[in-house]
């Protein structure tokens, strides 16, 4: 019985962001960290392109395939098989970054192609 009023207050929890930091962290706070990420990397913009390219020029295809790669490049790093920062000077926490960025700009195309009507 106890089981069932942790995992039903739990739920409130969650639903309501209420959550607190020994429990894990609150919803607010991985919407925020993630928000500030997304905004600072596509203010400082990129080398590789120009701005707004990722939604004009590239396809949903390659946004994705970069989330992935970087996502890849992470995770190698983290398991030590891939020196970190590596060749480019990126870290796994750059990579991360990048993944979050892409994801966000995969889903955003996506969503926007979807309320067009269109296909994929």
């Amino acid at each position: 019985m106890e089981a069932i009023e942790l995992l039903g207050s739990t739920i409130r929890e969650l639903q309501e962001g209420t959550t607190t930091t020994d429990k894990g962290p609150r919803i607010d706070d991985v919407v925020t960290i993630t928000a500030d990420v997304i905004r600072r990397i596509m203010d400082r913009g990129s080398n590789k392109s120009g701005f707004g390219e990722w939604f004009h020029k590239n396809s949903l295809r390659y946004s994705s395939d970069r989330a992935i790669s970087h996502m890849t490049r992470a995770m190698q790093q983290i398991d030590g098989s891939v020196p970190s920062p590596d060749d480019s000077g990126e870290g796994i926490l750059d990579h991360l970054e990048r993944a979050l960025v892409r994801a966000a700009f995969t889903y955003y195309k996506a969503n926007h192609i979807a309320r067009k009507g269109r296909t994929f």
